[in-house]
């Protein structure tokens, strides 16, 4: 008997994100399965699992004839779904900032576009991911979406949640040349859809002052700069030793479980983040203009925050200074988030997929 396949596809050709966790613990549940990965010749895949290359004519025959189709993101030429196709949306963020056709600026370039892929895609989908309650009303209007939604958590959590965890955290410090003493910041701001340099590429707005911040933070503090995928413009010049591009880092999470704090915006990463308990400040700086002209937020921020929100970079070396007060202080807003937003979260998320999704 022909075994089934599983084709795979996250951010255009990327071995990451939700899909690479159900991905991984797939392979132990059910070794039955043949699992193909949309990926480039340098993109690096476990033993045992295939490869096909973004819109090759193989792409196109994986498309349409696979038994199940995972993706977090719209499949851009998704044109016809095969007969015995079950697709599988995950989605990639727990959303804060407006998505789908709730967006109301439309500011960036092919927004049209987008959204006409993001029709034809949205009726292809069989289930889709949800982290919680609070998000699913959310997820279907925003995708006018009256399918099947689970309410899941996110498989790219799991490993937060794992007893894997502590060694991932020793490893990748190591392997960053971290010492055992070093106050880590993960920086991770979402990208500005009007931030756009001269040659029409996405570029960081460069609000945060490296400078003033190294010398208002404790001696050890070194900051993970990680800027949005889309985002293409250069590293800002900093104090040598005082930050670490890990803009190109594989595995987000792996970061996370390094950081001791986040810092970050309207990002998804703070919902993520949040499940590891450590302290996460909001650096702010554009709230109004973000909110009211750019893109649009779904709650009310400081009601929403689970962190101090800060609007300058003085502000942020003190609340990084003051860190564990800081955190003391908004931990009931910091315990509310979780429940609201995180409630599924435990480890658990990729098995309760794969057990209602691909079934037998």
């Amino acid at each position: 008997m022909k075994a089934k396949t599983v084709l795979f596809e996250s951010w255009r050709g990327k071995y990451s994100d939700n899909p690479r966790a159900i991905s991984e613990l797939l392979a132990t549940m059910r070794p039955d399965l043949r699992l193909i990965w949309v990926a480039g010749d340098s993109t690096e895949l476990p033993d045992g699992v295939e490869r096909v290359r973004r819109h090759s004519p193989e792409y196109f025959a994986r498309l349409f004839s696979c038994s199940y189709l995972v993706s977090n993101d719209i499949v851009s030429k998704h044109m016809i779904k095969g007969p015995g196709v079950t697709y599988l949306q995950t989605w990639h963020g727990t959303p804060l900032k407006t998505i789908g056709f709730d967006e109301a600026h439309l500011t960036y370039a092919g927004a049209a576009a987008h959204q006409k892929r993001m029709v034809r895609d949205v009726s292809k989908w069989d289930y889709l991911l949800s982290p919680g309650p609070s998000s699913s009303d959310v997820l279907r209007r925003a995708f006018r979406y009256n399918g099947t939604l689970l309410e899941s958590g996110y498989p790219r959590n799991d490993v937060l949640q794992s007893a894997e965890a502590p060694r991932i955290r020793a490893r990748v410090r190591q392997n960053l040349g971290l010492k055992p003493d070093n106050l880590v910041v993960l920086y991770a701001p979402t990208w500005r859809d009007d931030s756009v340099g001269a040659d029409g590429k996405y570029q960081d707005p460069q609000a945060l002052d490296f400078e003033l911040l190294a010398r208002s933070v404790p001696p050890g503090t070194v900051i993970l700069n990680r800027m949005h995928s889309v985002v293409k413009s250069a590293p800002v010049a900093a104090p040598a030793g005082f930050t670490l591009d890990v803009s190109n880092y594989p595995d987000i999470a792996e970061l996370y479980l390094a950081a001791d704090v986040l810092v970050s915006d309207y990002s998804s990463t703070v919902f993520d983040f949040a499940v590891t308990g450590k302290p996460i400040v909001l650096f702010a700086y554009d709230l109004a203009l973000y909110r009211d002209k750019v893109r649009g937020l779904y709650y009310d921020y400081d009601e929403w925050a689970p962190g101090a929100i800060v609007t300058d970079t003085e502000a942020l070396g003190a609340a990084l200074t003051n860190l564990d007060q800081g955190h003391r202080t908004h931990a009931p807003q910091y315990q509310a988030f979780v429940q609201r937003f995180c409630p599924n979260d435990d480890g658990q998320a990729s098995r309760r997929v794969i057990e209602r999704v691909f079934n037998r």
